[in-house]
Formats: C-alpha cells, structure tokens, sequence
C-alpha cells in the first residue's frame, strides 16, 4: 500500500508529517486530510480570516511530490 503525508502549510510554516501513514489511494488520503482539517477546525476558528485563507491541507505522496492540495476555504463547509 502506497504511503501519503498530510502536511499543513499556513502562514505561520510547514507542519510536515514526519512518519506518513499508508493507505490504499488518494481518495482514502483526501478523506484521511479531512478528518485532521475537522479536527483543526476548533482552532483556526480562532484565527483571523486572512490567516486561516491561506492555510491549506498538502498531501504527499510516496515520492514525496503534491498529489492533492485542499485550500482552507474549501473546508468552510465542515464548520457547519
């Protein structure tokens, strides 16, 4: 099973995932970023709009290049 790394890019940095997790396919890797963003939501809550608009969710695949890029604005919808 391939290996994907969802990191966080914002602002304020990089929080690379350091150990991956496998997973069967991208589709399972979006889901599996979804999940952590629901998770994050509570504290970009916080944030001021022009910082949490630029936060996205980048999930990397085994030869460490982008397969998937989620934009925070494309999450609003969780808040809900």
């Amino acid at each position: 099973m391939p290996r994907y790394y969802i990191d966080i890019r914002s602002h304020f940095g990089t929080d690379e995932d350091p150990s991956g997790i496998e997973l069967p396919d991208v589709a399972a890797a979006r889901s599996e970023a979804l999940r952590i963003a629901q998770e994050l939501l509570r504290s970009w809550a916080a944030m001021r709009p022009h910082y949490s608009n630029e936060i996205m969710i980048e999930i990397v695949g085994e030869d460490l290049r982008p397969v998937l890029i989620i934009p925070c604005l494309d999450l609003e919808f969780m808040k809900h």
